[in-house]
């Protein structure tokens, strides 16, 4: 999921720029085109149509962004005493060569991996990655990130939180060693009130009798990430450490416990702990094996391979044991002439357990269609349409809508305007109900953008504007989790 957002932050550069199309597979060009203008102030809009917070953006200098939150308050009125202001972001860089490796936090990772961990970080609002939101710039490297997480629509309805993370970079020839430290204030949610809001039972666990029920499910923490490189910048080996109060839990439970009771009642993996990952690349094709840990002592290993063929990559799944190309399945993205992917296929043999007879399934769960122009124009799911683009006449982006089962309106759209080629406003509507007229698209944020002297290679927003991209066929090939 990390490769296909990192593809997606990239290809939406370019569907800003010039409309997302062309060869997918030349991606690295793609990352070359930036966007010459950066955010200056977002509104935020609850369902009445009432402007309930706003969010004020300013760089003083080329090292600092500064975001600054101000609600309504409780009477919802503006220029009112009970009004609020707060910093809402800000981003510390450092010169450097280098951006900051920005790998994936393991300590959410498991937790996102675990279904009630992810019911928690879904009260918060957290990514399964970790909730990183300052931009990746060019000769800078993130150091330090302080924000505050709140829902932006009901700000005074909703639990908050401040959260800072700072980063520390060595980087030595083939090896770098990034540490990333985490400090929460404000979030206490504990084990046992996650578990209230799971309303399903697991394999018979009883989730209601847990081992730590007044533990925080999400405290301080740090992250080591040790990376050794090829002779061509490319990683061999990567080794997630994750060091808190839950490691010692952990390392106690995982050892000799029931790992998937573990996993539902303590709301993370037993490799939470620890994750290494280890890489080999051959002509056409890329290996990775990932070690699992119970707690911090070495478990399964679990191994990867992306193919690419003439006119599709292919991955496979499996163990080492056995090899990742003997399970009974595997995922192709077929592409284009032009390297844009068209679909993301499912592929499974059937009863006879043999490959290539007329049982086998495949599935195409999702297929990209674009226009003669060559852009993206339509994403389905099956027979259902679920996003559709629109251009201008000079090949920008001007419309994305994102369907759901509720046919003809959009659950979702995007609408994007421009200031001499550049960003001008992106709205996001959402649908809501109208008694008279079923469904209609009520405007649910507008972000204003000023114009920048710097490209901001990464787009970036307070919350997600756009749905997710097509994976581009260079990024299948690359398994490392880059943010």
């Amino acid at each position: 999921m990390t490769t296909l957002l990192r593809y997606s932050l990239t290809c939406l550069v370019a569907l800003l720029a010039t409309g997302c199309g062309g060869s997918s597979s030349s991606s690295s060009s793609s990352a070359e085109r930036t966007i010459n203008s950066a955010p200056a102030q977002a509104a935020f809009f609850d369902t009445d149509g009432t402007l309930v917070s706003r969010i004020q953006f300013q760089y003083p200098d080329e090292l600092t962004i500064d975001a600054q939150l101000q609600t309504a308050g409780a009477d919802m009125l503006w220029d009112t005493e009970d009004d609020t202001s707060h910093p809402y972001l800000e981003c510390l860089y450092m010169s450097a060569p280098t951006p900051l490796l920005r790998y994936p936090d393991l300590y959410f990772l498991g937790m996102g991996r675990s279904p009630t961990g992810s019911i928690g970080l879904a009260i918060h609002g957290i990514p399964n990655s970790g909730p990183i939101k300052c931009p990746v710039r060019s000769g800078r490297r993130l150091h330090q990130e302080s924000g505050y997480a709140g829902n932006l629509f009901m700000p005074d309805l909703s639990d908050n939180y401040n959260y800072s993370v700072s980063a520390e970079l060595e980087h030595f020839g083939g090896a770098a060693t990034e540490v990333l430290s985490y400090e929460f204030v404000g979030l206490d949610t504990t084990v046992a009130e996650v578990l209230e809001l799971a309303e399903f039972e697991v394999f018979g666990l009883d989730i209601s009798s847990v081992d730590e029920p007044e533990r925080p499910i999400i405290v301080d923490h740090t992250q080591i990430t040790t990376v050794i490189y090829d002779a061509e910048q490319r990683p061999l080996s990567i080794d997630l450490i994750a060091d808190s109060p839950w490691t010692v839990v952990l390392d106690e439970y995982c050892t000799d416990g029931n790992t998937i009771a573990i996993d539902i009642k303590l709301l993370r993996g037993c490799s939470s702990a620890r994750e290494t990952r280890s890489y080999r690349y051959l002509d056409d094709s890329v290996e990775q094996d990932v070690q699992r840990y119970n707690g911090s002592h070495p478990a399964d290993i679990y191994t990867s391979t992306a193919s690419r063929l003439a006119s599709s990559v292919i991955m496979h799944s499996g163990t080492v044991e056995a090899a990742p190309t003997s399970g009974a399945g595997y995922t192709s993205y077929p592409f284009n002439e032009s390297g844009q992917v068209t679909a993301t296929v499912s592929n499974s043999y059937g009863d006879d357990r043999v490959w290539g007879t007329e049982d086998d399934l495949h599935i195409a769960f999702d297929t990209y269609h674009y226009g003669d122009n060559g852009k993206l124009s339509e994403v389905r799911r099956a027979t259902q349409k679920i996003q559709a683009y629109d251009y201008y006449q000079n090949g920008k982006l001007k419309q994305v809508d994102v369907f759901d089962s509720q046919a003809g309106i959009p659950a979702q759209r995007t609408l994007v305007s421009y200031r001499n080629g550049s960003p001008a406003q992106i709205t996001l509507q959402g649908r809501v109900e109208d008694p008279d007229d079923g469904y209609v698209l009520q405007t649910r944020i507008v972000i204003d953008f000023a114009p920048s002297e710097e490209g901001l290679a990464a787009f970036f927003s307070p919350i997600a504007l756009f749905p997710e991209m097509p994976p581009g066929v260079d990024d299948l090939m690359k398994f490392q989790p880059i943010r």
